[in-house]
C-alpha cells in the first residue's frame, strides 16, 4: 500500500523544550508535537529534508540532527533510500526522550564537522613530530583494530579507533590541538544521541574502515605531512557520507 506523504505548515503546537535548546532539538521537538498530536500518524512519510528545512526556516544539517534524534527517541524509522516513517510505537510516546532533551549535545554531524575541520591539519603535525614510540603504539592499535574488524567485534574496534585519533592528537605536541580533539571524542562518547547513531553506523558498516587508517598511518609513517592530512580529511568525509546516507530521502 503507497504511503501518503505528509505536509508540513511552518508553526505546531509541542511541549516547551528548555530556553536555550539547541535548534535541532527545537525542530525535533515540533516534529514530534505533530506526531503526539495525531496529524503525522504512524506509517506516515516525513516530507523531504529538503521540504522540511524550507517549512522549518533551517538548514538541512539542522534538519538531518533533529530526524536523527526522533529516530533515536524511537518516534521515526530512517529507511535509507526510501524516506522517514512514524513508528506504530509513536502513538505511546510523547516527544523527544528526556534524556536526549537534557543531554542538549551537539549533534552528531555537528561533531563530525568539528573533526574535519580540526583532525586533518593534527595529522599533517603529527607526520612531522611524531616520535618512533609513538609511531609503533599507533602500528599496534591499528593492528588490534583490524583484528578486531575480522572477528566481527564492531564495538570493541571502535575503542581502538579512538585511541588511533587521540594518539595522532597527541602527537602534535599542541595541547590545545590535543584537547579540542579529545574533546570532540567525548562528546561523541559522552552524549546519548551521538553514541547511539553511531552503534548504528556500527552495524551498517562492520566497524572502523581499516583501509582508511592504513593509509593515515602510511603516511605518518613517511612523515608525509601533506599525505596524511588528506588521508584523514577523506577517511573523516567518508564516515559522515555514511551518516548522511543513513538519513537521505
Amino acid at each position: 500500500m503507497t504511503k501518503t506523504v505528509q505536509t508540513l505548515p511552518n508553526t505546531s503546537p509541542q511541549r516547551p523544550t528548555p530556553a536555550g535548546a539547541r535548534l535541532y532539538l527545537q525542530i525535533a521537538e515540533k516534529l514530534a508535537g505533530r506526531i503526539s498530536a495525531g496529524e503525522l500518524p504512524p506509517g506516515s512519510r516525513l516530507p523531504a529534508e529538503r521540504d522540511l528545512a524550507q517549512s522549518y526556516d533551517v538548514s538541512r544539517q539542522t534538519v538531518r540532527e533533529a530526524l536523527i534524534a526522533l529516530e533515536v527517541s524511537g518516534l521515526v524509522e530512517i529507511r535509507p533510500g526510501s524516506g522517514i516513517y512514524v513508528q506504530k510505537a509513536a502513538e505511546n510516546r510523547h516527544g523527544l526522550k528526556s534524556s536526549i532533551v537534557a543531554d542538549d549535545a551537539p549533534g552528531p554531524l555537528e561533531i563530525m564537522e568539528a573533526r574535519l575541520l580540526l583532525e586533518g591539519d593534527a595529522a599533517a603535525l603529527a607526520a612531522e613530530r611524531i616520535s618512533n614510540e609513538e609511531l609503533q603504539k599507533l602500528k599496534a592499535y591499528l593492528q588490534q583494530m583490524t583484528l578486531l574488524v575480522q572477528a566481527q567485534k564492531s564495538t570493541e574496534a571502535e575503542a581502538y579507533d579512538g585511541k588511533f585519533h587521540q594518539l595522532i592528537a597527541s602527537a602534535t605536541r599542541n595541547s590545545a590541538l590535543q584537547s579540542m580533539i579529545e574533546w570532540l571524542w567525548q562528546l561523541r562518547e559522552s552524549s546519548e544521541l551521538s553514541r547511539l547513531f553511531a552503534r548504528k553506523i556500527q552495524q551498517q558498516v562492520a566497524g572502523p574502515n581499516i583501509l582508511a587508517h592504513e593509509k593515515i598511518y602510511q603516511c605518518i609513517s613517511r612523515r608525509d605531512a601533506d599525505g596524511a592530512r588528506a588521508a584523514m580529511e577523506a577517511h573523516i568525509s567518508e564516515v559522515t557520507q555514511a551518516y548522511l546516507l543513513l538519513i537521505s530521502d
